[in-house]
């Protein structure tokens, strides 16, 4: 079985060569455009190759191809598997390729993978022999190889007269970034932006020392901003308590001091912390926006609230907001309830602090606080949205204070939930002051519209629960823009003759607020029989604005016919324009038709012709 085994691993492996050696045939002639097939067996074997034998036999194979006649894609493509598997064996033949023009890049960027001093030597041989493109690529190279070797050849071609050459060697000398490196940029006229490079470099390699020698030299007023700025970063990076970190955050230049404090606050915020008392105005304010804009959390801020700078307070207050604590609420209250520039900021703070601990202090903070404090954490509740916080707003709500009662119903707006739906309908009842009435109505409007039907029917089981018709009219005025179907039967029964006008005129305006066209139908009935002019305009008006909703189940003829019922009610110009406005969606002859009744209406004629005009385009189509 060994032997069985062994013949056919034998037997595979002479097939694998023979495949290759065919696929190495086919290459030499291969052109960019032409078939792959053959280049992708070379790849497999290339990535196959796992022992060092393996790879040195394809490598031979590989080299004869690049010193064979072969198409000059072919040498390409066969360049960059020699970088993969290539060892010193093919120097030799990739080496005098460096000085060829049209060669030399392949050749180049194959040496530059391979391993070993030769690869080194033959890159530094070639550079005293080239110029220009090639040169540059080389250059390239011998960076990316960090050869130390090179120094001495790279110095004098860091200053070429050749920009690019110049630049290049620079980029090189950076990249190797040792001792002679960094000292022959160093002597380099220009080269502050590759010394950069190497310094940044040295940090990546964990080399902080030499790398702080080359910042703090940079970080000094002769060089280019950029550079400084540069250099500035690095130093907090490797080294936070530098004297210049220190004078660049104290200092009157905005660029630096920035740069410092943003760094500080990326890599270093117990550094910041430390110095922040003893910056000017304008960099604790830039503190505090950086770790605002960073959602970093500081124990700078709270104290910060209390600064003698109005500019800082505000500062501070913008970073809170963006970051959350919920032991300054009480402060933050107490800042929005004065006179002074810091007053909308610690409002909005009070509204954007993240975090349930904060809604939790806030209601905490309600009962005891002062009252402009009070007012000032009711607001913050309201904007908040906090659910926690409705019990205690509902309570007051029948504050004896007028304005804690009108900042209470104000806030339940945004926080009431379906436990205050029947506190708030009662309170709605018996107001502690009529002015008080048209609020508590529009919060608790906004509480039934962001729940269920259930809401609708607490407020139902109020308005059967008194007597009093204005009571009975705003219980009423809630509960049209919820839709909730419960509701229909009851406004439609306040619909009815014989009831107190303030009701019906509810019951119109709150069908007329339904989310759907449901109501339409009652509305036209009242429209045409209501007890009075005014109920019958209000309604007629309620009718046309719901026919407007878009309803999907409903066909354009659907619509129309509505419309042309509306239309034989409709005395006034207001609702005769309406009409018309609303024609032009139903694309049909009946639409048509119904414009075409007003056109000798002499209030609406200029609108009916312009409507049948748009309608006769679009039913001809």
């Amino acid at each position: 079985m060994r032997l069985a085994a062994g013949l056919l691993w034998i037997a595979g492996w002479a097939l694998a060569q023979m495949s290759l050696d065919q696929a190495l045939a086919d290459a030499a002639k291969w052109k960019t455009g032409d078939s792959r097939a053959a280049l992708r067996t070379i790849v497999e074997a290339v990535q196959k190759a796992r022992t060092a034998p393996e790879k040195q036999a394809i490598e031979k194979r590989l080299v004869a191809l690049v010193e064979s006649d072969a198409t000059l894609d072919a040498k390409a493509f066969v360049c960059e598997q020699i970088g993969l598997i290539g060892s010193d064996a093919a120097i030799p033949v990739l080496g005098p390729l460096l000085t060829d023009q049209r060669a030399s890049d392949m050749a180049r960027l194959a040496i530059e993978r391979i391993p070993g001093s030769a690869s080194d030597a033959a890159l530094r041989e070639a550079l005293a022999k080239t110029s220009g493109r090639v040169r540059i690529g080389i250059l390239s190279s011998i960076g990316a190889r960090r050869d130390a070797g090179a120094v001495a050849a790279l110095k004098p071609l860091a200053s070429d007269a050749d920009a690019a050459t110049a630049t290049a060697a620079q980029h090189a000398l950076a990249n190797i970034a040792d001792a002679a490196a960094v000292q022959a940029l160093s002597e380099t006229k220009g080269a502050s932006e590759a010394l950069l490079n190497a310094a940044d470099n040295l940090t990546e390699r964990g080399n902080r020392t030499a790398a702080a020698a080359i910042y703090r030299k940079l970080v000094g007023t002769g060089e280019a901003p950029l550079v400084r700025a540069g250099a500035l970063h690095g130093l907090v990076v490797v080294e936070p308590g530098a004297t210049e970190v220190g004078q660049a955050l104290r200092g009157n230049d905005p660029r630096m001091q920035a740069i410092a404090i943003r760094a500080l606050a990326e890599r270093s915020p117990d550094d910041l912390e430390a110095v922040f008392a003893k910056l000017p105005e304008v960099g604790r304010v830039r503190v505090l926006e950086v770790l605002g804009e960073a959602r970093r959390s500081s124990p700078l801020m709270k104290p910060a609230l209390a600064d003698a700078s109005a500019a800082v307070r505000v500062a501070a207050l913008d970073a809170l907001g963006a970051v959350g604590d919920a032991t300054a609420a009480s402060t933050v209250a107490a800042l929005a309830a004065k006179e002074g520039a810091e007053r909308d900021a610690a409002r909005a703070c009070l509204a954007l602090m993240p975090g349930k601990e904060v809604d939790a202090r806030i209601v905490s903070e309600l009962a005891s606080a002062e009252p402009k404090v009070r007012l000032e954490l009711i607001r913050a509740a309201g904007a908040r949205g906090s659910a926690g916080a409705s019990p205690l707003l509902l309570k007051l709500a029948s504050d004896p204070d007028a304005e804690v009662r009108r900042e209470s119903v104000r806030a339940l707006r945004d926080t009431a939930t379906a436990g205050e739906v029947s506190g708030l309908a009662a309170l709605l009842i018996a107001p502690p002051s009529a002015g008080d009435r048209a609020e508590i109505g529009r919060s608790l409007a906004a509480a039934v519209r962001r729940g269920g039907p259930e809401r609708s029917e607490a407020v139902l089981k109020a308005y059967h629960s008194t007597k009093d018709p204005a009571a009975r009219a705003a219980l009423l005025g809630t509960l049209g823009p919820a839709g909730h179907a419960p509701a229909l039967p009851a406004l439609r029964s306040a619909l009815k003759p014989g009831e107190d006008a303030d009701v019906v005129r509810a019951a119109i305006l709150a069908l007329t607020g339904w989310p759907d066209a449901a109501p339409v139908n009652d509305l036209l009935d009242v429209a045409r029989n209501g007890s009075t002019a005014a109920q019958q305009v209000l309604a007629l008006r309620g009718a046309i604005k719901l026919i407007g909703l878009p309803a999907a189940s409903r066909s354009p003829q659907e619509s129309v016919k509505m419309l042309s019922e509306a239309a034989t009610l409709a005395k006034q110009p207001e609702e005769k324009k309406a009409l018309l406005a609303l024609a032009p969606r139903y694309q049909v002859q009946e639409s048509l038709d119904l414009a075409r009744k007003f056109a000798d209406d002499p209030q609406v004629a200029t609108e009916a012709r312009a409507a049948a005009a748009r309608l006769e385009r679009s039913v001809r189509r």
